[in-house]
């Protein structure tokens, strides 16, 4: 066999080792039943934090006396092919020290707490002035931020607080092929305290986990595996080496 066919196979062989990834490395949930329904042990709760921004509607059966307890509405552009805007009330910013500053009841301490207990304390307060009282209440800037080995990374705005890990992965295009499924960081403010976690999504435990459904503001990242890093240093060279190696080989053939 010619020196250059060896260089060529030689190179082939390097390129299909690299390339080849085994599965276990990459498919999710591995241990799963899927026979076997799961009840999840961990309950989803979303509760209320600083800087949230809060859409809270009030309803009765005489809508005229609600309207003290209702924000002014906002425009947020004109829809398409109309001449209209949507709608949507201004919402409450949970300030610095947790608190709301609602229409007649004043401050009202709300961190800590899910939205539907929010809404069964102004129910009892407004109950007060208002028969039959109906409060329904959003989250208006629920975002997750996903980092790292991504098709898409980026910070992602939720229309629906029930949002899994999955969830925003998928919005993100999913992780890479090099991405490390084993060890996924999820970091988390409570309070004036960071959580981080580590997450192994081969495996169908961590469904259980306080980290399965995401709260707002927390910050997904996907580590790189080594090759990765190390294939991200070698495509700086690689040009180089193809060249030098090409070189190498013209000069073997001509010397013959």
């Amino acid at each position: 066999m010619h020196i250059w066919e060896k260089v060529t196979l030689y190179l082939f062989l390097g390129i299909l080792f690299v390339s080849c990834a085994s599965s276990k490395k990459v498919v999710y949930l591995q241990d799963v039943d899927v026979n076997k329904r799961i009840k999840a042990e961990c309950e989803y709760k979303m509760v209320i934090h600083n800087d949230d921004l809060l859409s809270i509607i009030v309803s009765c059966d005489d809508m005229e006396s609600a309207i003290p307890f209702n924000t002014p509405m906002i425009g947020l552009g004109r829809e398409v092919n109309t001449t209209s805007t949507q709608q949507i009330p201004r919402g409450y910013l949970v300030d610095k020290n947790g608190e709301i500053d609602f229409p007649v009841l004043g401050k009202l301490k709300v961190e800590g707490i899910s939205r539907n207990q929010l809404a069964e304390m102004l129910k009892e307060k407004l109950s007060v002035y208002l028969k039959n009282p109906i409060v329904t209440i959003q989250f208006q800037n629920f975002k997750v931020t996903v980092l790292g080995e991504v098709k898409n990374p980026g910070s992602y705005r939720m229309s629906s607080e029930r949002v899994s890990l999955f969830d925003a992965l998928g919005m993100a295009g999913d992780l890479q092929i090099n991405g490390k499924r084993k060890n996924v960081l999820v970091m988390r403010e409570e309070g004036d305290e960071k959580i981080f976690a580590r997450i192994d999504l081969t495996s169908s435990n961590f469904i259980d986990s306080p980290f399965f459904y995401l709260q707002q503001n927390d910050v997904v990242y996907v580590e790189p595996t080594k090759g990765r890093i190390a294939g991200g240093s070698m495509s700086t060279f690689l040009p180089y080496i193809l060249s030098s190696l090409s070189t190498i080989v013209a000069l073997i053939t001509l010397t013959k």
